[in-house]
């Protein structure tokens, strides 16, 4: 009794990353369209311009949240003797650094209208971003149930609804559930209160389709 592992529900997390995958997707197919290309035109630079400013806002907040409530309290863990979760953390950390001046590069080339440094460093941060989200998948997230209690668990959850504010929910979720699958969007619905769902479907998803769009999908 009181052995058995803790089972915590990651529907959020693996929906959040799938959001990125397909907003890198979508960042690398625009630049590989715009490469070598006459001007695009307002349209399509709006759509770009929407999708990046959507993904850096949540990817920021994501990683904020987790260095805060996640990873912090789990080094803390293995603080007195650094075994194997302590060299999983560093190896996720390396890889994540990989895409903070990738995500500047990105901002540099779209503020200069470059579209040869777009093409270029859109594809290098989809890379890094699908390398960063498989280690945590495969490596990190795994370690989540084997570590934390239920109340540190449960702080990760109040500590990224408070970074994101109640405005900002309204644009986090139809954001994350943009083009998900059938079963994600009901599992992530599901754990919502019924006044949020009804918010999301009459309101929050119907706003967020009116913004413009990338018009190439993700590959």
């Amino acid at each position: 009794m009181g052995c058995e592992p803790r089972r915590f529900d990651l529907t959020m997390l693996y929906a959040a990353y799938s959001a990125f995958r397909r907003d890198t997707a979508r960042i690398e197919a625009a630049a590989d369209a715009a490469e070598g290309a006459d001007a695009g035109g307002a349209p399509a630079a709006a759509a770009v311009a929407n999708t990046w400013s959507l993904f850096r806002f949540h990817w920021r907040v994501q990683d904020n949240t987790e260095k805060s409530a996640l990873w912090t309290v789990m080094y803390a863990k293995d603080a007195d003797a650094p075994g194997r979760l302590g060299i999983v953390l560093d190896s996720m950390a390396f890889r994540t650094l990989k895409v903070v001046p990738l995500i500047d590069a990105v901002d540099a080339a779209l503020e200069h209208r470059d579209r040869l440094m777009f093409a270029q460093y859109a594809r290098e941060l989809r890379t890094s971003v699908d390398a960063l989200l498989a280690f945590k998948e495969s490596e990190v997230l795994p370690l989540i149930s084997e570590s934390l209690t239920a109340f540190e668990w449960g702080t990760f959850d109040v500590e990224f609804r408070r970074e994101l504010g109640l405005r900002g929910l309204g644009v986090f979720l139809p954001w994350l559930l943009d083009d998900a699958p059938e079963a994600t969007r009901r599992a992530v619905l599901h754990l919502l209160p019924p006044p949020i769902r009804l918010f999301y479907r009459t309101s929050w998803r119907p706003r967020y389709q009116r913004r413009s769009r990338l018009a190439v999908p993700a590959c």
